[in-house]
This record gives C-alpha cells, sequence and structure tokens, in this order.
C-alpha cells in the first residue's frame, strides 16, 4: 500500500465528461511500452486519454467546483501530530487508516503523509507536515483489482493529474490538462518514445 501511495504522490475528476466508475479499460498485462512502434504507443496513449478525459481533451484546467464543500470534514486533520509521528516512524497502518510517509529525496525529513480509511479505500487524503489538506486522490475503476485510475486534486480543486495502474509495477501518467508524461513501469520512467527518462529506488 505504500508503495502505491508514493507512486500516486508522486506524480500529479469528478467532470461531466468522465467515464462512469464501472467502466472496464482495456490495457496489455505485459509491458511492452519500448518494444512496440510509435504508431502504436501513439494509438495506446490515445486510447487512454479517450477513456479518461473523453473525446476532447480539456481546453482549460478541470476543477471540481465542490471541492471545500466535498471535503470540509478533512480540510485539517485533528490528529496530525500523533498521524504524523507513527507515518515518520513507518507504520503502514494506524487505527482506522492504512498510512504512508513521503521524503524529500535528499533529507530524512517527512514533509508529507497519506490517509487512507480502510472503510473507504478508494479516497486517499495527503497532509502536510501541520496536519493541513494538500492533495486528495479519487481511485476509480476495479481498485483493488486492476485495472484502475486515480485523479489527483489540489486543495484547490484544480486536476493536478490522472494515474493510469495496469498493474502493480505499471502506472501510465497523465497531467490534468491530458498531456501523456510517460509510464512508469518497475524502476524506470519511460517517455512517449519509449526511452528512459528517469528511475526510482523502489515502487
Amino acid at each position: 500500500m505504500k508503495k502505491i501511495l508514493f507512486c500516486l504522490l508522486m506524480f500529479l475528476f469528478l467532470s461531466p465528461h468522465a467515464l462512469a466508475e464501472d467502466y472496464l479499460f482495456t490495457g496489455s498485462i505485459e509491458f511492452n511500452w519500448d518494444e512496440i512502434t510509435q504508431e502504436e504507443r501513439e494509438e495506446n496513449i490515445k486510447q487512454m486519454q479517450t477513456n479518461i478525459f473523453g473525446e476532447n481533451l480539456p481546453e482549460k484546467k478541470i476543477r471540481m467546483e465542490d471541492f471545500k464543500t466535498k471535503y470540509k470534514d478533512y480540510l485539517k486533520d485533528k490528529d496530525y501530530k500523533k498521524h504524523y509521528m507513527v507515518a515518520a516512524a513507518g507504520y503502514k497502518e494506524y487505527k482506522d487508516y492504512n498510512i504512508s510517509a513521503m521524503y524529500f529525496k535528499k533529507m530524512s525529513s517527512l514533509y508529507m503523509y497519506g490517509l487512507q480509511k480502510k472503510d473507504d479505500p478508494t479516497t486517499i487524503y495527503y497532509y502536510d507536515a501541520l496536519g493541513n489538506l494538500r492533495y486528495v486522490d479519487n481511485i476509480k475503476g476495479l481498485y483493488p483489482q486492476f485495472p484502475y485510475y486515480a485523479e489527483q486534486y489540489r486543495r484547490s480543486g484544480v486536476l493536478a493529474g490522472v494515474s493510469y495502474f495496469t498493474s502493480k509495477e505499471t502506472q501510465y501518467i497523465f497531467k490534468g490538462n491530458g498531456e501523456f508524461k510517460g509510464v512508469w513501469n518497475q524502476y524506470k520512467f519511460y517517455d512517449k518514445k519509449g526511452k528512459v527518462i528517469m528511475q526510482r529506488s523502489n515502487y
């Protein structure tokens, strides 16, 4: 769970053109992004964009207009001191929550933690060290089975990005405007041309 939360946070829609939650995505379980042709990659990207954003990519920022109303009870984590401490201590679970910790790459201090209610696992709340809500992930699709996707909103209500998970190892990353950023497969991040442009130490 910690690895999934970390992936969701790294890449940052209840909009009218969003898909119904029971929509079944199509996708290959076997990763072959670096082996298929560029035309095939472009076709796959277009299919995923259509599945998530509709036929036309958004011309302006997608915003959840009622964000602060919908999440008014979660804008501040009232038990943030305890949650911060248990996240920093490496707990994966605490009472009614799955919990994760996010660190700066070259620093040992925790800058953000994620809370996922065990009885409502399709929503993840990310808080800073002072317990202020920074992001919310809405998970849709077949979760916890694959495939599924996660829409990440900033506190302002603006869609920051979408991660489309075809497996634990593979996540396709889109910006909030629908632009394709790349795909993580295990430790490597590939661009739209199939070239490795980043690597990570875990997933």
